[in-house]
């Protein structure tokens, strides 16, 4: 790619165009030595020019992603020049593009791109374009905008250099940048939650009791950058300290914002288009999903309904299974419920001691509701300590704890967003009384439970059954016995669902694609190879006989296969989005040096590459439908939302399918639910 963009930029001259050399489409054949096939006509010469373009510019020195790259990093030179810079390249690379759209792969001689610009410009002749026809330049509004970006950040004096279609900012003026946002928080202190909060309460629906935080993208070309609102709330959770008065501060915060802005805008985050997001492929996909990730991490922020996360602790830390452990985690539920209950979405709660103990009408002694209080508490100086450089994701700890305790008074951040952190200290209190990863993931499986039983939904679960060995060996496995987590019938359809309850890790949230790989693997293609086990089991046999003696009868019934996370995974947890990461590594191997961690990705996927290869699969899905159509990722929060509309298991079903044929392209699960049921209603 290098050498192909060397001499794109070497030379301007030799990419211009002349688009009025030829006279006729008589002319261009004669210059071209084309002898005519059939009637003389312009078609079939512009049909000779545009194959010689596509067999000349055609081979193995650039791949498809190279050549994008090579598009990006000209557009970004001419835009952020004020359309000076490499002017002819530009143009020249958009109109091959505009002409024959994209190639396999791309020849990287200068002898054959140099035909290619005499062929281009011929062709171009012939259909009497015109200088000032930018149409093509509709595919690069997303660069016009991260250049505008690159203009306010060389402004500014922060210097910026287009590297291989990559926008670099030099170390120094990263430092410089960072160290102007950290000057302002400094001088902001607290000051910065609040008005972060006040900022993010505009986003907050009032039906779905979230914030939205990720803009649908548009359709049409009217870009805007957004603002990296994860990345603030973080940074501002590491400045709660006091400051004398500030003059002006929501002065002072809106210049944060802009350089955080443009900061973000330039490490090509966001997805503007709609569509720009729904075909990737095999050598795609990996960079994409890290892509979400990080997005979700400094342009989103984790947030659990408040009822969501009741429900959920209730449900889970109420189990009789943590009566053997001793601990008393009643008090921490009742605190939940009462600061969920005082607190507001556009700004922090801050309360006293006594104010709790009254708050909780009495119930407990003021010693107990301090010392629970302080259990789950930070110190100012403790919370995201020293966080500021963005992939440094590993200082970011406020989901720990729900508190922090400031001048003797404890302040809850927001009953939205900071409520994780009593789950985190509940099941620090199990951990350390003698809980295990086995106790947890019962109780976890009991939470499911409850919420189905509630909700009138009939279920199996914890269903065993053995695999013959002839089963065994048609699907490579070793196992000789599966367990079923959950099944729901009804009168069409059988669903599986799997829980796990693997989150991502720091890692992975840092911008590590292995690390993102092994957590998705983990979860998500862990619970599907399970199900994918069971599904053959029904096709095959049409039933499954369980250890127990009950028994499951496919009854021509199609078969839904869900992967159930305790916490979400947000952007990648997205119904398109994961039916194309299927699409891409059903048939591929993770190679990136590291054996032992490809091998804990590789496990599943080749469990299930095993199962679509078997006869029963690729006679089910021959037709050429998608073969993931009834894969699933959900959370068990969405699970909670979906069930709160669901009196028995066809509701269920009718629910789990909201959003299966509907998705506003932002990637939040809860907005695609919310809009689709109020368009049904």
């Amino acid at each position: 790619m290098e050498s192909v963009l060397e001499f794109l930029e070497s030379n301007e001259n030799n990419w211009s165009m002349n688009f009025d050399r030829y006279d006729n489409f008589i002319h261009v054949a004669e210059s071209f030595g084309y002898d005519f096939k059939t009637q003389k006509t312009t078609h079939e010469v512009q049909e000779f020019l545009k194959n010689k373009i596509k067999s000349t510019l055609y081979g193995d020195g650039l791949s498809q992603i190279d050549f994008e790259k090579v598009q990006d990093h000209l557009a970004l030179r001419y835009f952020s020049s004020g359309e000076v810079e490499c002017k002819h390249a530009f143009t020249f690379v958009g109109l091959i593009r505009y002409v024959i759209n994209r190639l396999e792969s791309y020849s990287a001689s200068l002898d054959a791109w140099v035909l290619v610009r005499d062929y281009l410009e011929a062709y171009l002749c012939l259909s009497n374009y015109n200088h000032d026809n930018k149409s093509y330049s509709s595919l690069y509004n997303e660069k016009k905008l991260i250049s505008k970006s690159i203009v306010f950040l060389n402004k500014k004096g922060f210097k910026t250099t287009i590297e291989s279609g990559n926008i670099v900012l030099s170390e120094g003026s990263e430092n410089r940048l960072l160290s102007a946002i950290s000057y302002r928080f400094k001088k902001l202190g607290y000051h910065s939650i609040y008005l972060t909060l006040n900022c993010i309460a505009r986003h907050y629906d009032n039906d779905a009791k979230r914030y939205f935080l990720r803009p649908e993208p548009s359709i049409s070309l009217n870009y805007s950058a957004d603002i990296p609102w994860g990345y603030l709330f973080n940074v501002s959770l590491a400045n709660l300290h006091n400051v004398k008065k500030v003059k002006r501060p929501d002065k002072i915060f809106l210049e944060c914002i802009e350089l955080s802005k443009h900061y973000f805008c330039i490490k090509n985050l966001q997805t503007f288009n709609k569509f720009s997001d729904t075909n990737h492929r095999h050598d795609t996909i990996l960079s994409a999903i890290q892509k979400h990730i990080l997005y979700d991490q400094y342009f989103s922020i984790d947030q659990v309904k408040s009822d969501h996360i009741i429900e959920m602790i209730e449900g889970m830390f109420t189990s009789s299974l943590i009566n053997p452990l001793n601990v008393n985690l009643i008090i921490y539920m009742d605190l939940l419920k009462w600061v969920s209950y005082k607190s507001k979405n556009y700004e922090p709660l801050v309360f006293t001691v006594d104010e709790a103990v009254q708050g909780l009408n009495y119930k407990y002694l003021v010693k107990d509701v301090e010392e629970a209080l302080i259990f789950m508490s930070f110190e100012t100086d403790e919370i995201n300590a020293s966080y500021l450089r963005p992939n440094e994701i590993y200082k970011r700890n406020y989901f720990e704890k729900p508190f922090v305790k400031i001048d003797g008074k404890f302040l809850y951040v927001n009953p939205i967003i900071g409520n994780y952190g009593f789950y985190s200290c509940l099941l620090e209190l199990c951990k350390r009384n003698g809980a295990d990863g086995n106790l947890i993931g019962k109780i976890s499986e009991e939470l499911v439970e409850k919420l189905f039983t509630r909700s009138g939904v009939k279920f199996h679960s914890n269903k065993e059954y053995k695999i013959p060995k002839f089963v065994s060996k048609e699907l490579c496995i070793q196992s000789q016995k599966r367990e079923c987590d959950f099944i729901i019938e009804t009168d069409d359809t059988i669903i599986i669902v799997e829980l796990k309850r693997k989150t991502l890790t720091s890692d992975a949230r840092s911008g590590d694609t292995l690390k993102s790989i092994i957590d998705l693997s983990q979860s998500f293609l862990h619970a599907l190879a399970q199900t994918g086990c069971h599904q053959y089991m029904l096709r095959r046999n049409g039933k499954i006989e369980f250890d127990d003696g009950s028994i499951i009868e496919l009854s021509g019934r199609a078969v839904e296969r869900v992967a159930l996370s305790l916490f979400g995974f947000f952007g990648i947890q997205d119904g398109s989005f994961i039916h194309q990461v299927l699409g891409s590594l059903i048939n591929a191997k993770i190679d990136s040096g590291n054996v032992e961690e490809d091998k804990k990705i590789n496990k599943h996927l080749t469990e299930l590459h095993n199962q679509y290869r078997t006869d029963i699969f690729s006679s089910l899905y021959c037709d050429g439908s998608n073969p993931f159509f009834n894969c699933r990722f959900f959370s068990v929060p969405q699970f909670i939302e979906m069930l709160s509309n669901t009196t028995n298991n066809e509701q269920f079903k009718l629910e789990l399918n909201r959003t299966r044929h509907v998705s506003t392209g932002c990637k939040d699960w809860f907005k695609d639910y919310q809009f689709i049921r109020k368009l049904q209603a």
